[in-house]
Parts: C-alpha cells; sequence; structure tokens
C-alpha cells in the first residue's frame, strides 16, 4: 500500500476503465488479490517491445530507451513507471514514452472520432483515463511531455499511432488533489469510498461473497424505493422484449420448417441447423442470489 501508481489514477479520479477508487482501495488494503494476468495483460506486456520495435522503424532519429526505473514522489505517496524515454529532435528535453497495445475493434469504438474510419487514417482522441495516467508519469519524471505509442493490432496490420500528451498545469493539480483526498479520506483512515455501481459489479461479489442471515434497516435510504421502481420496470421491459423476440424467432423457424438456410430479400442469410452437445458435469458451486420481495414475506 505504499503508493497511488499511475496506473490507480484514472480510477482515482472517476474515470477509471477497468475499475473504480473502491476497487483501487480494497486492492491497497488487501482485501481482494491482486488480479492475475490474463490473455490481454500478457499480450500487453509481450507487445511492449514491439512498440519500441514499431517506433524505432518508423522514427529512426528518436534516441529511445526502455525504463527501468520507478518514480515516487514521497509527500504525495504517488508513484509510477514509465515504459520509456525519448530524445526527439526539434524537441526540447525528455520525452516519457507510454506504450499500449490495442485490437483493432477497441480501438475502432473506443478511440476514433467515427468507428467507420480506418484503424491507421481516422482522427483519434486518446481516452481520458490514458491521458491521466501518461500525464502522471511525465510529471513524476519532471519531464518535457509525453508520448502515448499505440499499437493497433488487427487479423494481418499492426499500425503504430503516436499521440502527444503535453504538460498541464491545472491537471496535474487535479492530479495531486485527488491522490491526497483519496489518501487522506480512504486509505489512511480505512474508511470504503463510496461503490461505483456502474464499475464495480465483480468487486461487490469479491468484498462480498457470502451472507450472515442478518437484517439491516435500510428506510434511511430514500432512494431506494425509486431504485426497486426502475428495477421492476426495466426487468419488465427486458421480458416484453425476450417474449417478442422469441415470438419472431419462432416466426422464422416456421418458415424454414425443414430447411436448413433461407435467403431474404435484402441477403441476409437465415439458418436453423441442428448442433450437439457434448455431455458435461457441471462443479458444484455457490453464490449469493439477490430478489426482491414484499416486507409480508419476511
Amino acid at each position: 500500500m505504499h503508493d497511488v501508481t499511475a496506473s490507480d489514477v484514472p480510477a482515482v479520479c472517476g474515470e477509471g476503465m477497468y475499475g473504480s477508487a473502491t476497487r483501487v482501495w480494497a486492492l491497497k488494503r488487501g482485501l481482494i488479490p491482486v488480479l492475475e494476468e490474463n490473455d490481454a495483460m500478457r499480450r500487453g506486456r509481450w507487445g511492449e517491445a514491439a512498440v519500441f520495435e514499431a517506433i524505432a522503424d518508423e522514427n529512426p532519429d528518436w534516441e529511445i530507451r526502455r525504463a527501468k526505473v520507478y518514480l515516487r514522489d514521497t509527500e504525495a505517496r504517488l508513484g509510477a513507471t514509465p515504459d520509456g524515454a525519448a530524445i526527439i529532435p526539434q524537441r526540447n528535453g525528455i520525452i516519457v514514452v507510454q506504450c499500449k497495445v490495442v485490437a483493432a475493434p477497441v480501438f475502432r469504438r473506443d478511440w476514433l472520432d467515427n468507428s467507420d474510419d480506418d484503424a491507421q487514417f481516422g482522427a483519434a482522441t486518446v481516452p481520458l483515463a490514458y491521458q491521466l495516467q501518461t500525464l502522471t508519469e511525465a510529471m513524476l519524471a519532471e519531464a518535457a511531455a509525453a508520448v502515448l505509442a499505440v499499437l493497433v493490432v488487427d487479423t494481418f496490420k499492426w499500425t503504430l499511432r503516436l499521440f502527444d500528451v503535453e504538460r498541464h498545469a491545472g491537471a496535474e493539480t487535479m492530479i495531486r488533489d485527488k491522490v491526497g483526498a483519496f489518501w487522506r479520506d480512504y486509505l489512511d483512515p480505512g474508511v470504503q469510498p463510496p461503490v461505483d455501481p456502474a464499475r464495480d459489479e465483480q468487486l461487490v461479489k469479491a468484498l462480498y461473497p457470502q451472507d450472515d442471515g442478518s437484517t439491516i434497516d435500510l428506510a434511511g435510504d430514500p432512494r431506494l424505493p425509486e431504485l426497486l421502481d426502475e428495477r421492476d420496470e426495466i426487468k419488465a421491459r427486458l421480458k416484453a422484449d425476450k417474449d417478442r423476440c422469441d415470438a419472431i424467432e419462432t416466426d422464422l423457424k416456421a418458415k424454414l420448417g425443414e430447411a436448413t438456410y433461407g435467403r431474404i430479400s435484402d441477403g441476409r442469410i437465415i439458418s436453423w441447423r441442428l448442433q450437439h452437445r457434448k455431455s458435461y458435469e457441471v462443479a458444484a458451486t455457490s453464490y449469493r442470489v439477490l430478489r426482491i420481495s414484499n416486507g409480508a414475506s419476511r
């Protein structure tokens, strides 16, 4: 729990792509395990070398070094491990390099101003989370600026995109203020930050895997009746949509009859094929189930 790191900063600032400030808090407090390396993380680790190779190929006049240093502001308890640094002609000072490996569909969805644009040529905007991470690294390195180097990986083509991340005094002050408040209000006293319902589904399940049989009074939260009513309305819409979708599919199956395929007027193909599934045994598991009932049934 020594530092909030640059990769934590987006979540602490409310802009996390893969979690919230509450998840950072739970990790620092040791309440949940550190995420094991998954396929995406492994791809990023392996791909970092490819990013630097691509930079060297396309910018042979750059002097590039991969970083092997941990930067730390001891007073702010804020740290970072930049991927690298560069000296770039016509630019003053050291430029921090942050590498990302991004699948082309994700790049088109999250980065391009027009998702129909080609990943190589479309105008792109860096997600705020990556801006905050990269800016934190540049700030701690006292660098002149930073470059976010993104290797866009498609099936048969890899494309290097470089994005300048300039130092920004206002943003840096915001980062320091947010991190300072995170330590003061949550980490040091051990007080849990408010859960972000849009980001913390898996975190809540990890923090509270079991119930203890007790009953607590939630009458003091005036929002709960409204939330439950909204939940009922959403579930009713979902059921209506599912019923309608099932009816449409039944109609399609009836039209196909014994045929495997059917071609419609706009060229699309409908298929209804027999599939075989091998038998398998499901291991026993335990999990909590959320149900809503009226007070009389409790």
